[in-house]
């Protein structure tokens, strides 16, 4: 299995990548597109079906980009992640690393607490709401979406038929100047007694808004508060530059790892909020055990692993980049009447040589968008701050294996790596890597050092003050669908959220 999702055949050494395949099978397959060294089929027909496969409960499945394995058994899913990050990890180091069982869940269903549908028009033009399909931006209306929370989905359509009520034109093929309506976003909290929800328009006032805005935060199901975000321009990003709040609450109460989180709409915050339970144990049971100086978080967030730590008494330095996520977390450790944590407002980038002068953090955690972080910034977290222990949250195996190869090669020894599933039935894994400082020298990078060049050699990434509107942090790689998001991000969207 490929690690976008796709099946892998083989003729001598050309590659094949097979689209709804299962390793194992066999197929009858119709070469669709060729390159010098791969090219991509279609089933046409199965021949020996695997004993992993199953009937995809979803009647929009396949045309709808949104998921890629429902017809895959989820054990058969968890062990493929599980697999798949053994390769890549295995190929970037080296040499074997060992891959703890993914962490799944039960059920795998109704877990998106984020639910977002493309607007787009029915057969008579009206406003419907649908996903893109895989490999396009084919609009594909949906009547349903197992995937989303039962109160997320019960939200977007009624919201749907208020706009078909005020006669608001979607906007066709997700090109802005075509309509009015663009995307639907309701995120549910867990408990299922709220639902933040968000308009994503190409205009700041039109026709209808008003009584939009009354309907939607009445009756039931209603939002429990209603934002509009305007977003004019052609690409892949969900919120636009301007969000603002028309009524009801500013924020979503949600409540993990006994934290109770308040939410801004522009704020990253994972769209799974079950498997970010999971994730904020895995990071707390990494960092538990150690006493001395704190711990620094980096990427932070609204302080998803901050505050819990907090909670437990560390003492933990926070450094994000995004102004709301900084307030929501400051307004959430108030609620909770947490102490022990500061946030700062910063870019990672820009502060991190600072906090390496001024002090020691006996672990450091790193919770980067999709594309990882910088190579300044992991050695001067391995050169510079030297912790006893990194823990790396990663929503992308090729960025994990990539910065992996540059601490282990600075003196970490990698203890352990989950698979973490935060999107059931796509080929996306979230994964939590910790390392512990296996040779205690110190190698400073001086500051007149630039970056070393390699090839692929990124950018230093900077997450957009709306973290939601990039592509969700968190969301598969290659989003076939809309709500593949992206977007570890979308959520981080921040990336990941």
């Amino acid at each position: 299995m490929a690690l976008d999702g796709d099946a892998i055949a083989r003729h001598d050494s050309y590659v094949l990548f097979i689209p709804g395949a299962i390793p194992g099978e066999e197929v009858d397959a119709e070469v669709v597109a060729t390159g010098r060294k791969f090219g991509r089929a279609r089933i046409i027909s199965i021949l020996k079906p695997s004993p992993h496969r199953v009937a995809p409960p979803c009647p929009h499945f396949g045309p709808c980009g949104g998921c890629t394995w429902q017809h895959i058994a989820y054990d058969e899913q968890l062990r493929l992640k599980e697999r798949i990050l053994a390769n890549v990890l295995g190929l970037a180091l080296g040499t074997p690393v060992a891959i703890s069982p993914t962490e799944g869940l039960d059920p795998p269903w109704a877990f998106r607490n984020k639910a977002h549908f493309v607007v787009g028009p029915d057969a008579s033009g009206a406003a419907t709401l649908g996903h893109f399909g895989a490999h396009s931006k084919e609009f594909i209306p949906v009547g349903e979406c197992p995937v989303h929370s039962a109160r997320g989905n019960q939200v977007a359509f009624r919201l749907r038929d208020i706009l078909r009520s005020q006669g608001v034109p979607p906007v066709q093929n997700d090109r802005p100047g075509t309509g009015t309506a663009r995307h639907v976003v309701v995120r549910a909290s867990e408990s299922g007694r709220e639902a933040q929800t968000i308009l994503v328009a190409t205009k700041r006032k039109f026709q209808g808004l008003e009584d939009i805005t009354r309907e939607i935060t009445s009756g039931d199901p209603a939002a429990s508060g209603f934002h509009l975000s305007i977003h004019r321009r052609e690409g892949y990003l969900i919120l636009g530059s301007f969000t603002r709040r028309l009524a009801g609450r500013e924020r979503l109460l949600e409540e993990v790892a006994g934290v109770r989180f308040l939410i801004s709409a522009v704020s990253f915050f994972q769209t799974n909020v079950r498997a970010a339970g999971k994730l904020a144990a895995l990071v707390t049971a990494a960092v538990s055990g150690g006493s001395g100086p704190g711990i620094l978080d980096l990427y932070a967030g609204v302080g998803l692993f901050s505050l819990p730590l907090a909670r437990l008494g560390h003492r933990v330095t926070a450094v994000e980049e995004n102004p709301s996520a900084v307030e929501d977390g400051i307004e959430t450790a108030r609620l909770n009447h947490i102490k022990g944590v500061r946030f700062i407002t910063a870019r990672v980038e820009d502060v991190l040589r600072g906090l390496a002068r001024r002090g020691e953090f006996r672990a450091v955690l790193l919770d980067p968008p999709r594309e990882g972080t910088t190579e300044r910034v992991l050695r001067t977290v391995a050169g510079m701050l030297r912790p006893h222990r990194i823990i790396y949250v990663s929503c992308d195996p090729r960025a994990l294996a990539r910065d992996l190869k540059i601490l282990t090669s600075m003196g970490y020894a990698i203890d352990a790596v989950r698979p973490v599933d935060m999107f059931p039935h796509t080929a996306h894994i979230e994964a939590v890597a910790v390392l512990t400082l296996a040779r205690p020298e110190r190698h400073e990078p001086t500051a007149d050092t630039p970056e070393p060049r390699r090839a692929g050699n990124r950018p230093e990434p900077r997450r957009r003050p709306d973290r939601e509107g990039s592509r969700e942090r968190g969301a598969p790689p290659h989003s076939r669908g809309s709500h593949g998001d992206r977007g570890r991000g979308s959520d981080r969207h921040r990336r990941k959220q």
